[in-house]
């Protein structure tokens, strides 16, 4: 069966295949005892249960896009099985769970639109909260450094440190 299958997927399309190769076989042993195959059906092969197991995870971990979220979903669902046994095992487990929650709120927290808006600071140029008044490296008042840019073609304004005008092109 190895020799023919590379994926526990393909197996249904090979019950065919196999039952015919296991009658030449059984055929062989059971002709001493003068018994006669004549039909075998596969109608299922199970997986130990180790093998489902891992075939589960892997198309849970299909769903989601990254590692990150499906170790989320386990210490959820860990976190839920605990707390239908109440015990020393539930308390470990929120100890632990709580060990993991900055982990789990700075994710949230770099995710969130605010932490996304930076600015450049003009002086410096390190990077700046798109909140900030001051910038944190040089001291610069934000204000200051993110005026709009002016282009001196056709005077639109344009964000901060444009290179290039945005109505007309022209270089600013």
């Amino acid at each position: 069966m190895a020799k023919n299958l590379d994926t526990i997927f393909n197996l249904p399309g090979q019950y065919e295949a196999i039952s015919e190769g296991l009658i030449k076989k059984l055929e062989e042993d059971f002709s001493r005892f003068g018994i006669m195959l004549s039909n075998l059906y596969i109608n299922s092969i199970t997986p130990p249960p180790e093998v489902q197991k891992a075939i589960d995870d892997k198309s849970k971990l299909g769903i989601f896009d990254n590692l990150n979220k499906l170790l989320k979903m386990k210490a959820a669902m860990a976190l839920e099985n605990a707390s239908q046994n109440p015990g020393q095992a539930g308390a470990g487990l929120g100890m632990g769970l709580g060990f993991m929650m900055p982990a789990m709120y700075s994710d949230i927290i770099k995710n969130t639109p605010q932490a996304q808006e930076t600015l450049k600071c003009l002086d410096c140029q390190n990077a700046i909260a798109a909140d900030a008044k001051f910038c944190p490296a040089c001291g610069q008042a934000v204000k200051d450094t993110q005026s709009p840019a002016i282009c001196p073609h056709c005077k639109t304004e344009n964000l901060p440190g444009a290179k290039y005008c945005n109505q007309c092109g022209e270089k600013i």
